[in-house]
């Protein structure tokens, strides 16, 4: 996640964490009267998994049912997860005497960053503007607004991320746009889901306390998204790859009925993925992997291709939705971002 401050004289302004850095993975782990979060939480999670808590955003509004919390459990089998008896809510079963909704662990997240953002700021902030993917339902705002009254935070606004980018692009912008308008395509590949929007900038004319004033407009023409296309997708695929090799060479060990491993396995893939990217091959190794067996296995680009080459296919398609929807064709498109 990434937190901005607004203050008085000042537009915005990106906040660092502890670590100095402007981004701070959403993740929370909680061992005891202890709660760790960001690079700290992730760690710990290799030693308390089921207990680290992430990618919860997907989660949120969800019943136990629902596929996508199948998949979830699916891609973290560590996890317990059931339905409260009285409200039906998703509960992680976090030990025998504790259990947390995942709105209870959205608000300790959002306390934590409003911690930071008041650090940053040198004042108190209390209040805040929340970005959520543009095909979250109600339902889903609605439990994004709960986590917001548990942290005792002031929601002012719950805005569409997509529309967040569009905004933010042309704040900083408004000499590039005049009244014949500009149209701008935001092609946005996250952690789990993909969106794609065409926007279109102008230059209208207010009257304003008597006063003829040109003010820029942003229009969002077409949104379009895969919310199961993400990084965390091709992680999945590199961690299941890796895990298999292991198994070819040790079949009576399965790391999927091993927490600790399994998570190992899964940070070893955000490694090869981030160097595969950039470089024809990675060697993925970890050592004491389980049992005190070291793993190391050569993986190269095009092999990291083949795994994921499903996923490659569907990269383009938010693109071409919404360019049928609107009916734009990309000689019209100014720029692309």
């Amino acid at each position: 996640m990434k937190i901005a401050i607004v203050k008085p004289g000042i537009p915005m302004e990106i906040v660092l964490n502890k670590e100095s850095r402007r981004k701070t993975p959403v993740i929370v782990a909680i061992k005891g009267k202890d709660r760790e979060f960001g690079e700290a939480a992730i760690s710990r999670s290799s030693k308390i998994p089921s207990q680290s808590y992430m990618y919860l955003r997907e989660l949120v509004g969800k019943s136990l049912n629902n596929p996508v919390v199948e998949q979830y459990l699916k891609r973290f089998p560590y996890y317990k997860l059931k339905s409260d008896a009285h409200t039906n809510e998703l509960v992680f079963d976090h030990d025998s005497e504790t259990n947390y909704t995942v709105e209870e662990l959205l608000a300790m997240i959002l306390k934590k960053a409003r911690e930071y953002a008041t650090d940053f700021a040198e004042q108190s902030v209390d209040a805040a503007v929340i970005t959520v993917p543009p095909y979250f339902t109600q339902t889903e705002r609605r439990a994004i607004k709960r986590a917001c009254e548990l942290a005792n935070i002031k929601l002012l606004q719950l805005m569409n991320d997509n529309t967040a980018v569009a905004l933010n692009y042309g704040i900083f912008r408004r000499k590039d746009f005049n009244s014949t308008g500009s149209t701008y395509l935001f092609y946005d590949m996250g952690s789990q889901s993909t969106t794609c929007t065409i926007a279109t900038y102008n230059v209208v004319k207010t009257k304003e306390n008597g006063y003829v004033e040109e003010v820029p407009q942003l229009t969002i023409k077409s949104v379009a998204f895969d919310r199961d296309l993400g990084g965390l997708e091709f992680q999945i695929r590199l961690r299941d790859y890796l895990a298999k090799k292991f198994h070819e060479h040790h079949p009576n060990i399965d790391l999927f009925q091993n927490s600790k491993a399994l998570t190992k396995l899964f940070r070893e893939a955000e490694r090869a993925k981030n160097v595969l990217s950039a470089n024809n091959e990675y060697t993925a190794q970890v050592e004491g992997l389980i049992d005190e067996i070291d793993f190391k296995h050569r993986i190269t680009r095009e092999q990291f291709e083949h795994l994921c080459e499903d996923l490659f296919q569907r990269v383009k398609r938010p693109i071409e939705e919404v360019l049928n929807t609107t009916g734009i064709t990309l000689v019209r498109i100014r720029r692309y971002m």
